[in-house]
């Protein structure tokens, strides 16, 4: 593999640690027992009572988290801190420990 290519490839894989943002964690809702666990490899998995129930690709794009629940269609999460995230319609979820 020549310099170029060396360079390319590095470039290329800090790229896309960049785009995942480095977010993760468990969240749990706070109105419901729905858990969500965001993987640093953006994919964040539901469960709800233990059961895990869907899986869908995310972003953090600034203050915000996507998740992407259909082609084109995002959910926004906000977040207000480490711990908080606020989401559609109110929901809050909180990073558990």
């Amino acid at each position: 593999m020549n310099i170029k290519m060396k360079h390319f490839v590095i470039i290329f894989l800090l790229f896309l640690t960049a785009c995942g943002g480095g977010f993760s964690g468990e969240y749990r809702a706070l109105q419901c027992a729905i858990l969500m666990d965001f993987r640093p490899d953006g994919r964040v998995t539901q469960s709800m009572v233990g059961n895990s129930f869907a899986e869908f690709d995310f972003e953090r794009d600034g203050d915000e988290i996507k998740i992407y629940v259909a082609p084109g269609l995002a959910q926004i999460y906000e977040i207000q801190s480490d711990d908080v995230l606020i989401g559609p319609g109110g929901v809050t979820l909180v990073r558990r420990r």
